[in-house]
């Protein structure tokens, strides 16, 4: 699942990136989510060994997906097709931030409960 999330990270920094050279009115002049969404997937990818960056790209995603939903205007872009360029850039950033939350939480379950379990069976 550390895989999984660390790719969604990426694809979805990637859709943000498409949307920002696409010229998505309202965009901020230099987009905060690309930069936070693409650091959280390389620490997912790259530190394999520590848990900590499942928890890190976790809230990466939630706080740019909470942040374009209080936003608003991912509705309509995700709506009209029309301009191909919006449209494929917000599909693969909404597409990747939900993948990252599901594989992020079942990745958070399975490092930090098998650790548990493994505890509680040394104990024994």
């Amino acid at each position: 699942m550390r895989k999984v999330m660390g790719t969604a990270l990426l694809v979805a920094a990637a859709g943000l990136t498409i949307e920002y050279f696409a010229g998505v009115a309202d965009f901020p002049t230099i987009p905060p989510g690309p930069f936070i969404l693409g650091i959280a997937g390389v620490l997912v990818l790259a530190l394999t060994r520590p848990r900590w960056p499942l928890v890190v790209g976790l809230i990466a995603a939630l706080f740019v997906t909470v942040g374009g939903l209080i936003e608003g205007s991912v509705w309509h872009r995700i709506a009209d097709p029309g301009e191909f360029a919006d449209w494929l850039g917000v599909v693969l950033q909404w597409t990747g931030q939900v993948v990252a939350i599901v594989a992020g939480i079942l990745a958070i379950r399975g490092a930090y409960f098998s650790r548990v379990r493994a505890l509680g069976a040394r104990s024994r």
